[in-house]
């Protein structure tokens, strides 16, 4: 298979995101041949150029490369099978790139289904709102086949200059990592909410709040503690560091101040309840940083003893 643009690409699903993508295809002179529910939010490609097809199966008949952009699980597995779904026209070798945000084992189901097609599955999530897509500057986070990736790699560029990450070689890893990011975002937009309630209540204007968050997201002891849970290095040489015993009697005080003012600390009623766990679980001479591995006390995973860094 050529990796140029004389390629034949097709793109599954135009939403505001995959309405940008498959523009950037299209405008770096790659044939595309574009589908959706529909068809009237293709107008705008098809003026530009592009093929417009009847259905999922007509749309993928001469592909080389396909990229997706669907909705969820649903709309994902609903336009692989069928009468008319994509696979009854998939070529063989084609390598399908598909960008929804799934269920890691759902990404599994899919790479098998495209096997007993003699396709090609690559999971590759991407990260970034509808002006990045427009830009071309969106993060793709790519599992599967490495050199099905590779020879995809001059579409997925036309989108991805912000990067492309390789996670592995299981399409479900890069769905995974997407999963996690979404998961940094959706708890600190909740944390902010909380962060600003509480301070508002307590008569603090937003501008000081404003500066402290960008202090503490801006400064290395953030990442400095992500590299503690990740070597899980825990240890507290004796006076130095803060401990559990310190960090929980800082949650609790946390909690009060809440209470006296009217606003609910969720996140603060987990950390509580983790710090009790850890000491619970003797690891109260521990980095209060140890909080990060009662994730792995919940999970079932053993707590190894911790090498001195």
């Amino acid at each position: 298979m050529a990796t140029s643009p004389l390629m034949k690409v097709s793109f599954l699903g135009l939403g505001s995101m995959g309405n940008a993508m498959a523009k950037n295809i299209l405008n770096k002179g790659f044939q595309l041949t574009v589908w959706n529910r529909t068809s009237s939010k293709a107008n705008d490609l098809k003026n530009a150029g592009a093929h417009l097809a009847v259905n999922l199966r007509e749309a993928v008949t001469d592909a080389d490369v396909i990229i997706s952009c669907l909705f969820d699980d649903k709309s994902c597995l609903e336009a692989a099978q069928g009468e008319n779904g994509y696979l009854m026209g998939i070529q063989k070798n084609a390598i399908h790139v598909n960008t929804t945000t799934i269920n890691p084992n759902v990404a599994t189901q899919l790479e098998e289904l495209h096997k007993q097609h003699g396709a090609f599955y690559i999971a590759g999530p991407v990260f970034g709102r509808p002006d990045v897509a427009s830009s071309g500057k969106l993060r793709s986070f790519l599992g599967g086949n490495h050199d099905a990736i590779e020879r995809a790699r001059a579409v997925i560029e036309t989108y991805s200059g912000g990067a492309m990450i390789i996670v592995g070689d299981s399409p479900a890893q890069a769905n995974v990592i997407k999963l996690t990011g979404n998961m940094i975002l959706a708890a600190n937009i909740s944390l902010f909410g909380q962060i600003y309630a509480f301070n508002e209540r307590w008569g603090i204007d937003h501008n000081i709040t404003h500066q402290i968050l960008g202090t503490f997201y801006s400064h290395p002891s953030l990442l400095a503690y992500e590299g503690r849970v990740r070597d899980r290095n825990y240890e507290r040489p004796s006076g130095e560091g803060f401990g559990v015993e310190g960090g929980l009697k800082d949650i609790n005080t946390m909690l009060s101040a809440g209470d006296q003012v009217g606003v609910p600390l969720p996140f603060c009623s987990v950390m509580r309840e983790h710090m009790v766990s850890a000491m619970g679980n003797g690891l109260k001479d521990m980095d209060w940083s140890v909080l990060g591995d009662v994730a792995r006390l919940n999970a079932g995973l053993p707590l190894e003893s911790q090498e001195k860094k």
